[in-house]
């Protein structure tokens, strides 16, 4: 599984678990959610934590996690890290600290177990002077007004990637030519912001050409937010880091990345919708990390939105995807990257994109049932 540069989205239900191989061996982390229910045989959400232990290397005696990024601390995309941090030896941790600064009550217990271990880690960063070995490793995604901070005072300015800028680095190992993660969020002037608009946003390619797209992991942000990283981008001459084989769709298949409540009304965001369209290389594919998205949904449902669905289906050239919905098996819908072309690896003459048209069918002789999985922060 890990032995080849891939993007791996795993089944977990309404939430985010995304592994990106970079080289044999070497993986980033994106999030996890494993839920104890994973685990029964009944479950068709994979025990996320179980599969990692399985499929990764070891060194030194334990499964070796080169990174883990955190694109905020909702549960939905933290659950059960405390139980990886005992199986797994994780080389380096990214994260944003801005989240952890102004969200300390409704931090659900692996967020919290999560914080603990950054901040031990920017501890030993402060004392060693950056000199420290994988397993300490840490790098902070934010602004150098930060390091100006009582907590972070002293924290070498090397283990700091400021968004507008990338990283070709993970657990000490330069692999330029090989990845590149360009940062594209969170804004400095978003410090206010729902917890969701704050999330790390990225644009991460595996090869050297930025030019033939990568995946586009955006987090849980919304239509301001990615509204703002379109034009800055764009603004800043830099179209090549919104190029995108592969979108994961923010929150969950969630519409607020391309509705907005304007008076009593939700408007559609035409404008975003084109936008992705016009950074999308060849037949890019949408993903949704959800459980199946229902044909319908009533208003103040969660996430998966199913008018989101269709917007992503008109601009996806390649295909929609959801992971509950086209893994077999509950296997993870796989993308590999060949030379910095990426291509969907789950296709074959019985993909289930072949089965998508007898399911519509189905499902347009009546509505699924409205999910019942909350998607947010907190316990």
């Amino acid at each position: 599984m890990f032995d080849d540069p891939k993007f791996v989205f795993w089944p977990v239900g309404t939430g985010d678990s995304t592994s990106v191989v970079l080289t044999d061996g070497v993986v980033l982390q994106v999030d996890l959610r494993h839920v104890a229910a994973s685990e029964d045989d009944d479950d068709d959400r994979v025990p996320i934590i179980d599969r990692l232990v399985e499929e990764l290397p070891e060194k030194g005696g334990k499964p070796y996690l080169s990174g883990f990024a955190l694109t905020h601390p909702d549960q939905d995309h933290i659950q059960g890290f405390a139980d990886l941090l005992k199986k797994v030896a994780i080389g380096e941790l990214w994260f944003t600290p801005r989240v952890f600064n102004e969200y300390k009550k409704d931090l659900c217990d692996d967020a919290v177990a999560f914080r603990d271990e950054a901040m031990r880690r920017v501890k030993e960063t402060i004392v060693k002077g950056g000199d420290v070995e994988s397993g300490d490793r840490v790098r902070l995604i934010g602004y150098d007004e930060l390091l100006q901070t009582e907590e972070y005072a002293d924290f070498p300015e090397s283990c700091l990637t400021v968004p507008g800028s990338e990283v070709t680095e993970l657990d000490g190992d330069d692999y330029t030519g090989e990845f590149r993660a360009f940062i594209h969020a969170p804004f400095k002037e978003e410090e206010d912001a729902d917890r969701n608009d704050t999330s790390l946003a990225m644009q991460v390619i595996l090869g050297d050409d930025p030019s033939k797209g990568g995946a586009l992991l955006f987090g849980d942000i919304s239509y301001p937010i990615i509204r703002k990283i379109f034009d800055v981008t764009k603004e800043n001459g830099n179209d090549v880091a919104l190029a995108w084989r592969v979108f994961l769709a923010p929150h969950h298949c969630s519409k607020s990345v391309m509705y907005q409540k304007e008076g009593d009304e939700e408007k559609l965001k035409q404008d975003i919708l084109n936008d992705l369209n016009e950074a999308q290389v060849g037949d890019g594919c949408i993903v949704s990390s959800s459980e199946k998205i229902p044909a319908t949904n009533e208003k103040g449902d969660n996430p998966p939105h199913a008018i989101a669905k269709a917007r992503y289906e008109e601009v996806a050239a390649g295909d929609f995807l959801c992971t509950h919905e086209d893994s077999k098996d509950g296997e993870p819908l796989v993308f590999t990257s060949d030379n910095g072309e990426i291509g969907y690896a789950n296709d074959s003459d019985d993909s289930p994109t072949e089965d998508k048209v007898a399911a519509a069918v189905a499902e347009s002789r009546g509505s699924d049932e409205p999910p019942s999985e909350e998607v947010g922060f907190g316990q």
